[in-house]
Order: structure tokens, then C-alpha cells, then sequence
């Protein structure tokens, strides 16, 4: 019961407002039909039945006189001789909603009028179109049926009599029995007529509203779906999205906030921006004063520890008693500490700052970095497929595409646990896009990993959200697409023009920062 519940209201809430306002309309109107539907059979019910009642009145007041008529001068006979004058005489009034029949010796019943001379066959033989049977089971009432006995008390008297009981008369001679039977038929083909005439202009009219709202509530909801498309603009950090005023009150109201909106979270990223690119730079500056320190002051120390350490050894190697054997093997211990310091050291350097970028090509740093994580995690395989043509693009570019490179794969294999890490750059060249607009050239780094991807409620951290400044700052974009237990996959672009889009972003910021 709880899956088809959810079933339908995902059903349900994935359709758009116009729909389901549609939808909503739609079903008001079928149950305003059904309830207009179930009145109508009921009067028309009711209508029928005293229609036929009264018209079965009638044809009773018209038997006796047309019976009293056939023989006015007082000789009667039965009246099954006279059944052909006194069918003519009866088909001469047009009678409506009842049918009149001659009772013979045999018990049979001879027709003798129709329900009216227009009416004198079956519905499909005079070219009306028969309702179907369950509207005429619906509205056909009980069908009533009176038989009329003509007797006469005294044969010497001339008195006739018509009676529905003719034992009330006493003892008496039957000359014959005429039978009214209600015939609503053709009451019933009108009602059809009129309800299906209704229906079809119910359904005329139904469609006609149908149509004008979905285009009234389409020109009514555009205004909210172009906020929808600005909301999902301003989540890809398009802050410069505005939306025009609609005409409508409330939707205007909407269009204005989201606009202040958008100001104030373009006013709030340019700070943003300013503010890494401040942290980024006071960031790259420690590390180089750090960097500069270690390789300055701790290269030299460590260099002149593993020099004493020799000089140390050598003189020990001079004498072979148990101190000076114990002496080497310190002297072993103490140079193998120191390899391992110096090689912290380098490792160091390079993350905090690589020495050999902007004096070597791009690719061979990033190769050497590559194969350097490859060797400090040996249980993870690292490819890496490096195509460009220029040896540098800038020191910020490069920098960026370095700090990339590092935080991605670390991430990779410290987060994801990948067992396969891939590390492609290449170039792009410039092109049109199909509506026409011109795409720069750009440099496109794309890290992908095996490993068991990101969850939607994981946290951004600090080394992610400093890597996007910097790809951001230079005019690039930044995108992370995973999927649970299926990876995940870093796409970076910058511009190959980095550095103008660099100087057009700090002038916008200024200018930003100003208003």
C-alpha cells in the first residue's frame, strides 16, 4: 500500500501545475456531469411517467366516446364487428405515448391505433435514431395498462356502459374489451435527442475551456518557469541572470526578489572571489617561504649531517675495537635517518612548492608529479596521458593545473579508495557553438577514479573549494560528476587566454566592490 501511495504521488507531483491544474478542472467536470447526468434521468424518469399517465387519461376518455359513437342509434353488437370503423375512427386522433389494442374471443390483441399517425411504425423505420438501451433501461418507468370492458346491464335498454371492472355492473353481457397500453417510447427518443444534443455541446464547450486555460495558465505560469530556469542559472554561478517584470502582481513581486537576489549574490560571490584569490596568494606565499626555508636552511643542514656523518665513519674505520664498532653503526643509523629526512624534504618541496614548474615544460612536471604519487602509493595504478603543445601557459595557469592534479588524485585514492586513477590534459581549439557563439581555446584537465564516488550529502572540503577558486578566478570552470560505487570524474577547463580573463575578472571585482 506505501509503494503505490508513493507511486502516485510521484506520479502525481512530477507533473508540471499546468497539468495538474488541468487535471483538477478536468475531474470537476466530469463529476459536475455524472451528478447533471444522474438529475436528468431522474427527472426525465419522472417527466416520462406522468407524460404517459396523462396521455393513458386521455386515450381512456377517447375509447368511451369513440366507442359510444360507432352505433348511435342504439343496436349494438359486439364489437369485434365493428373493429374496423372503430380503428379508423381511433387513428384519427392522434394519440400520443399509448397504444390501443382489440381483445378477440381467442384472447389475442388486435392493434388498433398506434401512438400517434407520424408514429405509426417502430423508432428505426420512421428515421429517428433509437437511444441506446441503457439510457431507455434508465428512464423507462413501469409501463401501465388499462383494460376497457363495454357491456350493456339491459339488451332491451340500449344503455352501454365502459367499465375497468365490470363486476361492479352486477350481471351483464361483455361485448368486448379494448386494451390501452403506455408506449413511452418516443418520449423517451425525445430525452435521448436532447441529452445527446447537451452532451455534445458539453463537450464542445468542455474542450473549448480546457484549451483556453492550458494557453491562459501557460502565458500565466511562463513567468514562474523563467524563474525556475534563473534559479538554475544562478546555481551554475551565472549571477548576472536577471528576469523581466511580469505584468502580473504577485509574479512581479517574485521576478523583483529573485533579481535583488541575484545582485546580492553576485555582489557576494565577487567578495567571495576576492577574498580566496587573497587567501590563494597569501597561501602560495607561505608555501614558497616555506619551501624557500627548508631548501635554504634544512637542505644545507641535512647535506652537512650526512657530510660529518662520512667524516665520522672514516675516522672510525681507522681503529677496530668494540667502541669504534658500535661507533659505525650509529654513524649507519644516523645516515639512513638522514635519507629519509632529505627525502621528506623533497617531497615537501614539491607539494609546497614545485621547484621545476616554469622551468620545465607543463607536461614533464605533471608527468613527474604523476610518477611520484605513483610511487608513493604503490597499490594504486596511476595513467596518466598528457597531449599538449605549449610548454607553459602562464604561471597561475600552470600553478592551477599542478594544484589540480595533486588534490585530485590524493582525493581519489584517500576518500575514494580507487584502485585506478586516469589523469588526461589536452588542448582544445576554438570553435562556434550552434547558436552561433565562439568558444575560446582552452586547456581541459579530466581526473578519473574507480573508487566507490561521492555521496550526495558529503561536505565540500577546503582543498575542493580553494581548487575551484582558482580554476574560477582564472575564467575556467570546475565540475565534479560522480554516482555512488561508480567513481567519480574531475573536469577542468581553463582558457588558454587565462591571463586577460584573469585581468577582466579582477577589473569586475573592482568595479563590483566600488558599487
Amino acid at each position: 500500500m506505501q509503494v503505490l501511495k508513493t507511486g502516485w504521488q510521484k506520479l502525481w507531483y512530477g507533473r508540471t501545475i499546468r497539468t495538474q491544474l488541468l487535471v483538477v478542472i478536468g475531474v470537476i467536470n466530469l463529476c459536475a456531469l455524472a451528478i447533471a447526468g444522474v438529475v436528468t434521468i431522474y427527472n426525465a424518469r419522472h417527466a416520462t411517467k406522468v407524460e404517459v399517465s396523462a396521455s393513458m387519461e386521455l386515450a381512456k376518455q377517447f375509447v368511451e366516446a369513440t366507442i359510444r359513437s360507432v352505433e348511435p342509434d342504439g343496436r349494438y353488437g359486439l364489437l369485434s364487428r365493428k373493429v374496423t370503423q372503430l380503428s379508423e375512427q381511433l387513428q384519427l386522433a392522434q394519440l400520443r405515448h399509448v397504444r390501443i389494442y382489440m381483445a378477440n374471443a381467442a384472447g389475442g390483441l388486435t392493434p388498433m391505433a398506434a401512438t400517434g399517425t407520424v408514429r405509426s411504425g417502430p423508432l428505426e423505420q420512421v428515421g429517428e435514431s433509437a437511444p441506446p438501451a441503457w439510457f431507455a433501461a434508465l428512464v423507462t418507468p413501469e409501463i401501465e395498462t388499462s383494460a376497457l370492458n363495454v357491456i350493456q346491464p339491459d339488451p332491451t335498454s340500449g344503455h352501454l356502459m365502459v367499465t375497468e371492472r365490470p363486476e361492479q355492473a352486477g350481471k351483464v353481457w361483455t361485448l368486448g374489451t379494448v386494451v390501452i397500453q403506455g408506449a413511452p417510447e418516443d418520449e423517451i427518443a425525445e430525452v435521448w435527442e436532447d441529452v445527446s444534443s447537451l452532451f455534445l455541446l458539453w463537450l464542445l464547450l468542455d474542450a473549448a475551456m480546457l484549451m483556453v486555460l492550458y494557453l491562459l495558465l501557460g502565458r500565466v505560469l511562463d513567468p514562474l518557469a523563467a524563474i525556475a530556469r534563473g534559479m538554475s542559472q544562478l546555481e551554475d554561478g551565472q549571477y548576472a541572470t536577471r528576469l523581466p517584470r511580469p505584468r502580473l502582481v504577485e509574479l512581479g513581486a517574485l521576478a523583483d526578489r529573485f533579481n535583488f537576489l541575484a545582485e546580492a549574490l553576485g555582489r557576494a560571490r565577487a567578495e567571495n572571489a576576492r577574498l580566496y584569490e587573497q587567501l590563494i596568494t597569501v597561501q602560495e606565499d607561505e608555501r614558497r617561504e616555506v619551501a624557500s626555508e627548508l631548501h635554504d636552511e634544512a637542505s644545507p643542514c641535512l647535506f652537512g649531517i650526512t657530510a660529518n656523518a662520512f667524516s665520522i665513519d672514516q675516522l672510525a674505520g681507522k681503529r677496530n675495537d668494540r667502541r669504534t664498532s658500535e661507533i659505525k653503526g650509529h654513524v649507519s643509523e644516523i645516515l639512513k635517518i638522514t635519507e629519509h629526512l632529505k627525502a621528506m624534504n623533497r617531497v615537501l618541496l614539491k607539494k609546497l612548492r614545485p621547484i621545476a614548474l616554469g622551468k620545465i615544460p607543463i607536461a614533464d612536471a605533471l608527468t613527474d608529479l604523476t610518477n611520484e604519487l605513483a610511487q608513493r602509493f604503490p597499490d594504486v595504478e596511476i595513467d596518466h596521458a598528457i597531449h599538449v603543445e605549449a610548454s607553459s601557459y602562464g604561471e597561475k595557469v600552470d600553478l592551477a593545473l599542478y594544484r589540480c592534479v595533486q588534490e585530485g588524485v590524493t582525493n581519489a585514492i584517500r576518500h575514494g579508495r580507487a584502485e585506478l586513477v586516469q589523469v588526461h590534459l589536452r588542448e582544445n581549439a576554438a570553435a562556434v557553438s550552434r547558436d552561433g557563439t565562439p568558444l575560446p581555446a582552452t586547456v581541459q584537465l579530466t581526473i578519473s577514479d574507480d573508487g566507490r564516488g561521492i555521496s550526495a550529502d558529503t561536505q565540500v572540503g577546503f582543498g575542493m573549494t580553494v581548487m575551484r577558486e582558482r580554476i574560477h578566478a582564472l575564467g575556467g570552470n570546475c565540475v565534479i560528476q560522480t554516482a555512488p560505487s561508480q567513481g567519480a570524474t574531475l573536469k577542468v577547463i581553463v582558457p588558454r587566454e587565462a591571463s586577460e580573463k584573469l585581468a577582466q575578472h579582477n577589473n569586475q571585482t573592482e568595479i563590483e566592490m566600488h558599487q
